[in-house]
């Protein structure tokens, strides 16, 4: 509620001071399609939907914000509303070191499918529907000398509205370097969720053409969803429990190629060490199919299972390829996501075209499948198609 105070305070101090207020207005909106699959572990079904997002982008000396009004709605659901302060937070300088205090999106990652270094809150990479991206409270002191930084920095994601409990709270500094045609950061983070962190990152130019990345982060302890029913204890134990493990690892590396043509191709591999393994993910699948043959008696027990599906990978090993070309007024990307361990593949086509200065009209196309015995064939969703207006003033 204090946020909302201040944001009208700033409404109110621009009636005396326009020379020091700033404002943009962003505008989207979507409606589109969504076919389920046959995944036994949701109770999915084919569905309209449509979303509306107004975001405002206030600036008022040193203090910046952004403020969203979003309205989601789905067929046979209710209407969800929401007005969401995704950031608020104040910068100056003192003693010649940047200070910030407030809630701000953080993002310290440098790859494109996958960011290991969002351990503040994890961005979901890729979106086709609107996705409101909320920062974390953090108090940071930054000091600039020639091509390095060095921060030390508190944050709490504790403040923001949806975090899908991945809320935490901790104390951390990072390094950052520019040397030649490379770039260097390290990090180190200490929360009351997962222990310490580590995490760190390279990328490097050559040529004209190309460019090559590195991206990677330890965690002490981290925590996930595992099934824990059998055959023989159906009925005598929670379904699914959320577990604490040890030494989690993520590291990706990726490749960029650009031409004069306007073509840009992105090359990406992740490993993650903390999705389940194809044996853990064969068992899931039994006991689902085993429940679905029981009849509706066992619904409840079958979708429980989709929980196992939370977690910012799915498969331990990963590979995306990213193309788009930049023709004037046209933007046409493509996105393809293997899963070589199952043969999984997620597709994504996009095309925008900017019809105005500052306004553009889209569409997006998503499949989700593969091999029949593929992870991403489990999924609620099979294919996802919208078309969607988004405009700057």
């Amino acid at each position: 509620m204090a946020q909302f105070r201040f944001i009208w305070l700033l409404l109110f101090t621009n009636t005396f001071s326009q020379a020091a207020w700033q404002q943009q207005w962003h505008l989207e909106l979507d409606s589109g399609f969504a076919s389920a699959s046959s995944s036994p572990a949701f109770d999915s079904e084919d569905q309209w939907f449509g979303d509306a997002a107004l975001r405002w982008f206030p600036q008022y000396g040193n203090v910046q914000g952004q403020l969203v009004a979003l309205s989601q709605a789905k067929q046979k659901q209710d209407n969800q509303h929401d007005l969401i302060v995704a950031e608020l937070f104040w910068k100056t300088e003192l003693a010649e070191r940047d200070l910030l205090v407030g809630k701000q999106r953080i993002d310290l990652g440098v790859s494109y499918g996958f960011r290991p270094l969002d351990m503040f809150l994890p961005y979901r990479r890729n979106p086709v529907a609107i996705q409101v991206e909320e920062g974390v409270g953090v108090v940071s002191i930054s000091q600039f000398s020639g091509y390095s930084e060095y921060s030390l920095f508190y944050s709490d994601s504790y403040i923001a509205t949806d975090t899908e409990g991945l809320q935490q709270r901790g104390i951390g500094m990072r390094w950052y370097q520019l040397s030649d045609d490379s770039e260097w950061q390290g990090l180190a983070y200490y929360d009351n969720k997962r222990a310490l962190n580590l995490g760190g990152s390279w990328v490097t130019t050559f040529g004209d053409a190309w460019e090559v990345h590195a991206e990677s982060r330890y965690q002490q302890h981290y925590q996930r969803y595992v099934s824990q029913l059998t055959y023989s204890n159906i009925g005598q134990i929670a379904p699914v429990s959320e577990q604490q493990f040890q030494d989690g690892f993520q590291a990706l590396l990726g490749m960029t190629w650009a031409s004069l043509a306007g073509h840009n191709i992105i090359i990406e591999y992740w490993f993650d060490n903390r999705a389940l393994s194809q044996q853990q993910w064969q068992a899931v699948t039994d006991i689902s199919q085993y429940l679905l043959q029981q009849g509706g008696s066992a619904a409840d027990l079958r979708f429980s299972q989709g929980a196992v599906f939370n977690g910012q990978n799915l498969l331990q090993h990963n590979l995306m390829v990213h193309w788009h070309r930049d023709i004037e007024d046209w933007q046409p990307a493509f996105d393809l996501m293997l899963a070589p361990e199952d043969g999984g593949v997620i597709a994504t086509a996009r095309l925008d075209y900017e019809f105005s200065q500052g306004w553009t009209i889209g569409a997006r196309l998503r499949y989700l499948g593969g091999a029949s015995d593929a992870v991403y064939q489990r999924l609620p969703e099979r294919t996802v198609g919208l078309v969607k207006l988004e405009g700057h003033f």
